[in-house]
């Protein structure tokens, strides 16, 4: 691996992991065009590149995670709430987070063995349809959006299970998936996108630590440091931006182009799936 293919693998990464077109089918797919073997440097290097999709996350959330912070001090003392969509979100968050932490644990190595390029192709269509049920069906209710402070253990056990959908599916897309599910328990887009962010990051983090675990179960060449620091600035600095460019965006546009373009996506990589001359740079 040379210093720009760590530089583009950073940046597809810190783009994808946010933007809802999925991180992991980009990955992949980015990887087979470069010939990256998944061996242990490409493990050592999945580690650097969540611990920097991490790390803009926790930069872009630092306010609300520094509310929810106090606001769990605050609630421990028994005081009230100082911030009502901090409070909120405790509960809905730590509930949540168990679905894909159970699905990380018990299903992940069973669905990645099944990792295809047209298993990823349908998933994409899966996720296609979706973006456009969910934004249709915010459209026919019109009405008073909710927001964070209104957030319940439903809405946290919902989208947590979404996001443990789409964690065990290459190609579903963890914050298109959760976005869209959150449109659905009526909140808007701005609000349903930052709960999506601050429920990845116990996600992002734990796998992390299972990637680092996984390379201490196999030792062996791991990626040079200079590779480790280009593809951990990349994936921190694009992710940042990510982060910021689509809470805006989701003000004032749906998230009918993500599904058109994963769509797109998604036909012609099961088109190449069933005809490998199309495509021979896939994996089969």
């Amino acid at each position: 691996m040379s210093i720009v293919q760590a530089l583009i693998l950073g940046a597809i990464q810190g783009l994808t992991e946010f933007v809802p077109v999925s991180s992991t089918a980009h990955l992949f797919l980015a990887q087979a065009i470069m010939g990256i073997r998944n061996d242990e440097t490409a493990l050592s290097f999945d580690i650097v590149l969540h611990l920097g999709t991490a790390a803009a996350l926790m930069v872009a959330t630092r306010r609300e995670l520094s509310q929810m912070i106090l606001e769990a001090v605050r609630w421990a003392k028994g005081e009230p709430a100082r911030d009502p969509a901090g409070r909120a979100m405790l509960v809905p968050l730590a509930i949540g987070t168990v679905p894909g932490v159970l699905a990380g644990l018990f299903l992940l190595k069973r669905f990645e063995s099944m990792r295809s390029v047209g298993l990823i192709g349908a998933s994409m269509l899966v996720a296609f349809v979706y973006f456009f049920l969910a934004e249709g069906v915010s459209d026919r209710r019109p009405g008073v959006e909710r927001r964070l402070e209104d957030l319940d253990a439903g809405d946290g056990l919902w989208i947590g299970l979404a996001q443990a959908a789409a964690g065990l599916m290459a190609g579903f897309s963890r914050s298109g998936f959760t976005i869209a599910t959150g449109k659905l328990r009526r909140f808007g887009r701005p609000d349903a996108a930052r709960f999506s962010f601050l429920l990845a990051l116990p996600i992002i983090l734990g796998a992390g630590a299972k990637a680092l675990l996984d390379l201490r179960k196999t030792p062996g060449p791991t990626a040079s440091g200079s590779l480790l620091l280009a593809g951990f600035l990349a994936a921190a600095l694009v992710g940042y931006f990510a982060i910021e460019v689509l809470i805006r965006f989701l003000k004032t546009h749906s998230l009918r182009p993500f599904g058109v373009y994963l769509g797109l996506l998604g036909l012609l990589l099961l088109a190449g799936s069933a005809f490998p001359a199309l495509l021979p740079f896939l994996p089969r």
